[in-house]
């Protein structure tokens, strides 16, 4: 490669991580790159709503665990989605272990078809526990939070 050089391919890969991006393209003169993050799941759902920025509030269906390791009560995703802490990239997380919650509180946001869904605990308490990173995907009924 003459034109792309592989200082350029590195920068290129920053930024996608620092963006958070799945897919870059580059192309310049005759000679053309992508890269591309490797996708831990593939959802089989088929998408039929075409709704692209809607947002709907979602009340989770909670349950207490008797599983000895956590102990509390769970909040659970009440659908199958991408997980996100924060309403957006680079602000505040609406939770962090430590903190208090209500009941009625929004704890964190699932995307599924493109809609951004606020997951509501229905508990008041401390989040003991975060059980999903930032970005994972969940599936309805996975363990999202520990509150006591």
């Amino acid at each position: 490669m003459e034109n792309i050089s592989l200082e350029l391919i590195e920068m290129l890969a920053k930024k996608m991580n620092e963006r958070e991006l799945n897919e870059i393209t580059l192309e310049k003169g005759d000679e053309k790159i992508t890269l591309k993050k490797e996708i831990k799941y593939v959802s089989k759902e088929i998408v039929t709503n075409k709704s692209v920025s809607k947002e709907k509030k979602v009340t989770t269906a909670s349950s207490k665990t008797s599983d000895e390791k956590t102990k509390g009560n769970i909040v659970i995703a009440p659908m199958s989605g991408t997980f996100y802490r924060s309403p957006a990239p680079g602000e505040p997380h609406f939770v962090q272990e430590g903190d208090e919650v209500n009941n009625g509180d929004v704890v964190c946001i699932i995307e599924a078809m493109k809609m951004m869904n606020d997951v509501i605990c229905k508990y008041s308490g401390k989040v003991v526990k975060i059980l999903v990173e930032n970005g994972e995907i969940v599936q309805k009924g996975d363990k999202l939070f520990v509150i006591e």
